[in-house]
């Protein structure tokens, strides 16, 4: 499912630090740029004329030469029930399926036309699982990662979703954090605000609506909770108008 997508040259202080798995995939069509990407592996030099997933399952980082720019096309993807654990990259040729299909998003994501952008990603990520870019997890934890997805508003407990998935809480724990690379807390949030960015970006509800719908309480507590997660306020999000990648 679409989250948000983009077209654009990133400002010279643009940088990822995903210090737990952010639940998403990033995916990138690089047209130009120096990007640096990192994770418990090491580093990595990015080109471009590549389209990069990076992982919802892993912590990582993205650094870019503010002199030589990230210039792309982007997608934030969310896959659950499914993860993707490492970065995988996409070095097709021109008229290769996920290059045709990344030209018809860049017409689509510059004319703002979400339906067709929308339908376009979705085309891309039945790509990725055909080619098995996205792997199947465990059934019990692929339950209580859908639920949590489906039910952002739900103030899952750790017993509610252990029995879900069929196994005793202490193993749950284990379990969730080893498949999707978070705790179960980390992942709910995560998905709270996935949901709250859909909302923010289609424009059809206020911030306080937007709070309610993604699971807060209170203006103040969902404020707070997407500043740490993004980086800026709901209201600076919605007025940018944008996702950067």
């Amino acid at each position: 499912m679409l989250v948000g997508y983009g077209c654009q040259t990133v400002p010279e202080d643009w940088h990822v630090d995903e210090k737990s798995a952010c639940g998403y995939v990033r995916v990138y069509e690089i047209y130009s740029g120096e990007l640096e990407y990192q994770d418990s592996g090491g580093c990595r030099s990015i080109k471009p004329g590549t389209i990069c997933l990076f992982p919802s399952a892993a912590p990582f980082s993205i650094r870019h030469n503010p002199r030589n720019p990230l210039c792309c096309t982007h997608l934030h993807l969310d896959i659950a029930p499914a993860v993707l654990r490492r970065l995988a990259v996409l070095d097709a040729p021109e008229d290769s399926l996920p290059r045709r299909i990344f030209a018809a998003l860049r017409i689509s994501a510059e004319s703002g036309n979400d339906r067709i952008t929308e339908q376009l990603a979705a085309a891309f990520e039945e790509y990725c699982r055909q080619q098995e870019l996205f792997p199947v997890l465990d059934g019990g934890i692929s339950r209580a990662l859908r639920a949590m997805s489906e039910q952002v508003r739900k103030n899952w407990s750790v017993r509610e979703l252990s029995e879900l998935a069929g196994y005793s809480e202490s193993y749950f724990i284990r379990r969730f954090r080893a498949e999707a690379g978070a705790s179960p807390h980390q992942y709910l949030i995560s998905c709270r605000m996935r949901a709250a960015v859909r909302l923010l970006w289609d424009g059809s509800v206020s911030v306080s609506q937007a709070a309610e719908q993604a699971g807060y309480p209170d203006l103040k507590s969902f404020s707070r909770a997407f500043r740490r997660h993004y980086g800026l306020s709901p209201s600076e999000y919605r007025a940018a108008g944008r996702l950067f990648p």
